[in-house]
């Protein structure tokens, strides 16, 4: 995976998270899934079937990576989410998109088809969209290939029967049921009906209420008003007959279809044909079914051969006609009477499961329900699933999405994890095989061959050797518990004593670390027990009739007593070993069953059972006792007081003594699981009441007492030499007990076992199970957890040299181990003093190997990576450079706040708190520094911020604050009052010279910088950056002769003041304070700021204008400065920006501003006029109304010097007594050279016609002023452009105010009025003159009578001008 770049998560999975990626130097961008190792399986057939797909609707593969951790899948990247996500938005789609999604499902499944691959979880979230909104589909973790279906069994395949119920098809859900075509397309119709609907068509909060809506009840009709193609083809693929669903060859060619499909061949189906022919044995004929008609596919759309007779499947399916199943209760192989008796209705009515094809639904979801309990205990054994239903058997619906696995013999698939293997697939961990695990039990064969089999009546040659059992690991994410053996238990949960840290999901506030260093997965439980393989042997020769293990509980209570009364008597009496071995291994079948292992563990079979294990010699005997008794614990979920007078305590521990190795192995197994079961009856845990004593007995009111020799003979197992199976299950019982709580870990947190623990954990053999290492290791960490104290003595001799190793090579659940330590070492660094300093040795390892957990690790590696990295931080300032002065770890936060998982978000939240809290005390360091360097204290040069010589002082730390503001995560953490007083003192320290100072001020410049991003920050603390940030500011620029800090002083300064001036505060003091600085600091500046470099003038120019807008500046203090030609002379095309014009605009309609000093100011007439050009013609849209109302701002102060002068918006040059040359003009105050805005006319015509309200009327009032200030040049821009005048007068009835048409109109007339008396000479063509006077005609009309009144004049007017010109 190094070759690409990890982004954001952008998917998540049970077992899987989806991140975009690209490949490094390319800008190909990617779908990267991490799966964890325990899905290898499902992942290879992925990659399988993936591998040999190529079409544009299915997701393209491109090659697949395997880590220490995880399994990484490179896929194509679809930018439009996924469907559900989709739908979750929009709720419903309209038809005609949802043609185009099915055209596109349609053919991607028409493609997998013909391949030979049956797709089985098309749904919603299973479907992508590209850019484009082509779907394509993904996750082909459950598809199937046809030649592995038509194996026999079908549930041989893995996840056979696993799948989304809610588009689950209704033959799969009977027995014999197989994916297919069919299967498919029913998907298909769901996902279809879903679209339009908004939900898919059959829905049920409980399992059994939607299987049985899915077989019985008829499809729910499309709401509104949908096409008829589309209604039947979802009736076509709903049909619950799969021999009677739409087929290829009629979807292929379906009217709802705008171009129709090309048919594919497709490879036979045997399997399916085998499920048609045997589900449509015992059904009626159709004529007779009790099917609705909806539930068959409409005639309209079925295809017949030439003769008229419906087609014959194209799969070559023959003879299907029905799809009734039996009627519970009727024996197969009869069909049902046509007429039904009285009381056969009466109990139909009854019966909540009639009309569901005989599918026994409380057995279904009983079935579903134990494997979601498997999964469960992987990790939380005797943790039961919560379940609001009052049917312990009822599955909850908890989505449309929720996946559920329907194998009902699943401990045939899986048992419990093979020893030696943490991790599947690694391959620094290879899983070791059965054959393997062998060998640890072969020395028993001798013992089981001693026994005199020649006395039992059937041979037992391989059966008579001890229970054929695996060793379980404790492999993280793989289950240790077949579904057979997950009962729904009753065992109550212990509360953790004072001495434990809360799980995350009990949180309130996660800024301590201490409340986030625990998972719910650091105190996850398996059994010790091994589970016995699934065996199908048949039941062995017994001296009763014994029945099967799935019918053994059906019996009544009366016959269960009779044969318990039968074992105990035969196992009681001088029957021959292997008579009582068969009657043994009975018994064990029976344990796998939860009902039966409850009845035999508190019955009286169990005290026969423990009285034969005390009191037998034979060592092959006591084995299969000791397996027998740990399996029933096991698979018990409750165990009664009156166990304990058995004695059961007593011989197990007595089986630890014993000098047979075997019998110690199977003793400390059963042990394991009695004890951990005590522990969670413990009520001093429950009542927070810690023993007097660690090594004091502990007696319960239910009557069970584990001593303390018990608690050091099952610890002393732990020492070297033991036999490595049982000490492995005294190292499980010893993880799962201390799970309970600081009470039970106690009794076990002695130096000896500490000792033993850390020399199992971190001593690799070639000979020793990894799980066993891991375990010890778990262990270690339970005993920490729950008794802090003893971290110091764990830590003593733990090799820190391996710490780097296993968090970048190790498995998921050894960097769990190693990060659980560390954390809880740096978090009582009193009592490991050390520990800081011996990890600042290995830094160099270290933080690349926590960077990538943190980065590609799941999610709880991501968690307790950021407490590490927090912790080691707050221990020593020296990482906090290592760590945030790496760009991998802040994209990485930031990317994290996005992730959904409660854990990581909590630990994340700690995270920043406690970095947030290192920065006061490091800003107070670096202020202290900087005045002993100012006071003469300190000797030698600083240097660069970032110089190597420097590290012994903080300031190359400095930094590490503003890469910490530049994350959004941080920023609103770090920037407190106190934060924001310590960086005010450094500014003013700034103000004064001092060595180093140079690279110093430009980072603690860019930190301010990092701050004024954030609005909301500055507002809640905005004393401080009034009173002393803002004067500083102005003081650090002075003489400063840094350009980058000169800019960043004005930025700052700039963006501060924006944040202000957009918050209005009606705080007098603040505007006054405000008010003091704009005019003290910054305006005195302004000068100097102009003459800067860029971008500097522009920042100057923008604040200035802003500051004159809110009254901060007035006019007269910036003419005080004698700047007004340096802001003119920045209207040049090449330097003009939108601030300047603005600038000059404020400057120009100040009445404060003598016109002659605007005289004075050479071309600059010209260069408004050919910048309002220049803007016009690029569509420079911020430009264009400054600079218009610039021109009218020249325009007004050239026409106010005339004596007499009164502004009014109408027009008045057609007015009666308006005359040319009105009013004395003041020849000191006018504005030369304003005849230049003639050669503008075009443009002002031009912007006249504009849709914005506003610049059309400045525009057409920049016409009128003109014809009154510069007549002879207005009129000849006016009547050359006489096209545009047209244009603009024939809008008058759409979208040009009644005020432009007014002015166009009356400066019309009166250029015609110029014409004549100025005897002008000017090339109007005739045409132009006779199509105005048209439309001048018709607003004499006008119902406007200023615009009527306007147009008569302008007639007049034009009446008078000649024709021949």
């Amino acid at each position: 995976m190094n070759h690409y770049h990890i982004y954001e998560a952008i998917g998540h999975g049970k077992y899987s998270t989806v991140y975009k990626g690209r490949k490094k130097k390319t800008i190909e961008y990617f779908a990267i899934k991490s799966v964890d190792k325990s899905q290898k399986s499902k992942v290879l057939q992925e990659v399988r079937i993936l591998h040999s797909l190529d079409d544009p609707n299915v997701l393209k593969f491109y090659s697949w990576y395997e880590t220490s951790a995880h399994l990484w899948l490179v896929l194509e990247y679809c930018v439009g989410g996924d469907l559900l996500s989709l739908l979750q938005q929009d709720k419903k789609l309209p038809e005609d998109s949802i043609h185009d999604i099915a055209h596109d499902l349609v053919r991607a499944l028409q493609f997998l088809h013909s391949k030979g691959i049956i797709y089985c979880d098309l749904k919603p979230s299973n479907i992508l969209l590209d850019e484009n909104g082509h779907t394509k589909l993904c996750d082909f973790g459950l598809a199937r290939k046809l030649k592995d279906i038509t194996k026999t069994p079908s549930s041989s395949l893995p996840q056979a029967k696993r799948g989304t119920p809610f588009y689950m098809a209704p033959e799969l859900f009977q027995d014999g049921g197989v994916h297919s075509y069919a299967s498919d397309l029913w998907a298909l119709g769901c996902v279809l009906y879903e679209c339009y609907a908004g939900n898919p068509p059959f829905v049920g909060k409980e399992l059994t209420r939607l299987v049985k809506s899915i077989l019985s009840d008829p499809t729910p009709s499309l709401p509104g008003t949908p096409s008829r193609p589309f209604v039947n083809l979802i009736n076509s693929l709903l049909v619950k007959d799969p021999a009677e669903r739409i087929q290829w060859t009629e979807l292929c060619g379906h009217a709802f279809w705008s171009s129709k499909f090309t048919p594919l061949p497709l490879p036979p189906q045997p399997a399916y044909t085998n499920m048609i022919e045997l589900l449509s044995k015992p059904c009626l004929s159709e004529r007779n079914s009790d099917n609705p008609p909806q539930n068959k596919t409409p005639p309209k759309y079925r295809e017949k051969d030439p003769k008229g007779a419906p087609k014959q499947d194209e799969n070559r399916i023959l003879g299907s006609r029905g799809y009734n199943t039996p009627i519970k209760g009727t024996p197969s192989g009869h069909t049902t009477r046509t007429k039904a008796s009285s009381k056969v209705v009466e109990e139909k009515k009854k019966d909540p499961l009639n009309n569901t094809g005989g599918v026994n639904l409380l057995r279904l979801s009983r079935i579903a329900k134990s494997n979601l309990q498997r999964e469960n205990e992987k990790e939380n054994y005797r943790r039961p699933l919560p379940n609001d239903s009052e049917n312990e058997a009822e599955v909850k619906i908890e989505n449309t999405d929720m996946e559920l696995d329907f194998n009902e013999n699943m401990e045939d698939e899986s048992h419990d994890d093979p020893d030696g293997s943490d991790n599947p697939a690694c391959p620094e961990e290879k899983m070791a095989t059965p054959n393997q695990h062998h060998r640890m039990l072969d020395q028993t064969d001798s013992d089981i061959n001693e026994v005199d089999t020649s006395l039992v009546n059937t041979p037992v040659s391989d059966d008579t050797r001890a229970p054929d059992l695996e060793l379980s690991s404790d492999q993280d994410k793989m289950g240790a518990t077949p579904p057979s053996d997950s009962p729904q238990l009753k065992v109550r949960r212990a509360k953790e004593g004072s001495g434990c840290v809360v799980d995350c999901d009990t949180l309130k506030s996660s800024d301590d670390l201490s409340q986030v260093l625990w998972h719910s997965s650091d105190s996850s439980v398996k059994p010790v027990m091994p589970s016995r393989k699934a065996d199908k042997a048949p039941i062995p020769c017994l001296p009763f009739d014994a029945v099967p293990v799935s019918d053994f509980m059906k019996m009544p209570k009366d016959q269960l007593d009779v044969v318990s009364t039968k074992i105990v008597s035969f196992l009681d009496g001088k029957a021959t070993i292997g008579e009582k071995q068969n009657v043994l291994r009975y018994l064990e079948m029976l344990s796998s069953n939860a009902a039966a292992s409850d009845l035999l563990t508190n019955g009286p079979i169990m005290r026969v059972l423990v009285k034969m294990f005390r009191q037998s010699k034979v060592s092959a005997l006591r084995v299969q006792l000791a397996s027998l008794i740990g399996l029933l614990i096991r698979h018990s979920p409750k165990i009664e007081d009156d166990v304990e007078n058995s004695g059961i305590l007593g011989s197990l521990t007595d089986g630890l003594r014993d000098k047979q190795e075997k019998v110690r192995r199977f003793s400390m197994a059963a042990l394991g699981e009695l004890l951990f079961y005590i522990s969670t009856l413990n009520e001093h845990n429950k009542d927070g009441n810690p023993p007097e004593s660690p090594s004091k007995d502990i007696k319960f009111s239910s009557g069970w007492q584990v001593s303390s020799a018990l608690i050091s003979l099952v610890s002393s197992l732990l020492r070297k030499g033991e036999d490595d199976a049982t000490q492995l299950y005294a190292l499980k019982t010893i993880e799962n007990i201390c799970s309970q709580g600081s009470n039970w870990a106690s009794r076990f947190a002695s130096q000896d076992v500490i000792s033993n623990l850390r020399n199992i954990f971190t001593i690799r053999s070639a000979g020793k199970q990894e799980s066993m290492r891991l375990t010890a290791g778990s262990c270690l960490v339970r005993l920490v957890r729950f008794n802090p104290p003893s971290i110091q003595h764990v830590m003593e001799r733990l090799p820190l040299r391996d710490t780097a190793s296993a968090l970048g090579k190790g498995s998921p659940r050894e960097q769990q181990i190693w990060l659980n330590l560390l954390n809880m070492a740096m978090l009582g660094n009193h009592m490991t003093t050390n520990i800081g300093r011996l990890l600042l040795s290995l830094v160099e390892v270290l933080v690349p190997c926590l960077l990538s957990l943190i980065e590609q690790g799941s999610e709880v590696l991501r968690g307790k990576a950021l407490v590490f990295v927090a912790l080691l931080c707050k221990n020593s300032k020296r990482w906090l450079q290592h760590f945030f002065c790496n760009a991998r770890l802040l994209s990485a936060v930031d990317r994290l706040v996005k992730e959904k998982d409660p854990y990581v978000q909590k630990c994340l939240s700690g995270f920043v708190h406690a970095v947030a809290s290192i920065i006061p005390g490091l800003l107070e360091v670096i202020t202290g520094e900087i005045q002993q360097i100012m006071g003469g204290r300190r000797q030698g040069q600083i240097g660069a911020l970032t110089s190597r010589s420097s590290l012994k002082t903080n300031f190359h730390l400095f930094p590490v604050i503003y890469n910490i503001l530049g994350s959004l995560v941080f920023k609103r953490r770090v920037v407190t009052n106190q934060v924001l007083q310590q960086l005010a003192n450094l500014i003013k320290l700034a103000e004064s010279p001092f060595q180093g100072r140079d690279d110093f001020q430009i980072t603690l410049l860019r930190v301010l910088e990092s701050i004024t991003e954030e609005p909301s920050v500055i507002l809640e603390i905005p004393e401080t950056f009034i009173c002393e940030i803002l004067p500083s500011l102005a003081v650090v620029y002075k003489g400063n002769k840094d350009g980058d800090a000169r800019f960043l002083c004005l930025k700052n300064m700039f963006d501060v003041m924006v944040i202000f001036l957009n918050e209005p505060s009606e705080n007098r003091e603040r505007s006054e304070a405000l008010k003091s600085i704009s005019n003290t600091h910054f305006l005195p500046l302004y000068p100097t700021l102009i003459e800067d470099e860029d971008p500097i003038p522009m920042y100057a120019q923008k604040l200035l204008v802003m500051l004159i807008e809110f009254d901060y500046i007035q006019i007269p203090d910036i003419l005080h400065l004698k700047i007004v030609s340096q802001c003119f002379e920045f209207l040049d095309l090449s330097t003009a920006n939108v601030n300047n014009v603005m600038l000059c605009l404020a400057l120009a309609c100040a009445p404060e501003l003598e016109n002659k000093i605007l005289s004075q100011l050479k071309g600059v007439v010209k260069r408004i006029g050919n910048l309002l050009e220049f803007v016009y013609a690029k569509e420079m849209e911020d430009f264009i109304e400054p600079t218009l109302g610039l021109c009218r701002a020249f325009l007004l102060r050239s026409a106010g010097n005339r004596k007499g002068f009164i502004y009014s918006k109408e027009p008045a040059l057609l007015t009666d007594g308006f005359s040319e040359g009105f009013g004395v003009v003041d020849m000191q105050q006018c504005i030369t050279h304003i005849m230049d805005f003639g050669s503008n006319v075009g443009v002002f015509l031009e912007m006249s016609k504009s849709r914005e309200a506003n610049i059309a009327d400045i525009a057409s009032e920049c016409i009128t002023l003109l014809l009154k200030e510069a007549p002879r040049e207005a009129t000849t821009g006016f009547l050359t452009n006489l096209p545009k005048v047209t244009v603009i007068l024939e809008s008058w009835r759409q979208d040009v105010t009644h005020i432009v048409v007014q002015r166009m109109l009356h400066a019309l007339g009166y250029s015609c009025r110029q014409c004549l008396s100025q005897a002008m000479i000017l090339s109007i063509p005739i045409p132009e003159i006779s199509r105005i006077e048209v439309v001048v005609s018709q607003l004499k009309s006008s119902a406007i009578p200023c615009v009527a009144d306007a147009a008569f004049r302008a007639a007049m007017e034009l009446q008078r001008l000649p024709r021949c010109i």
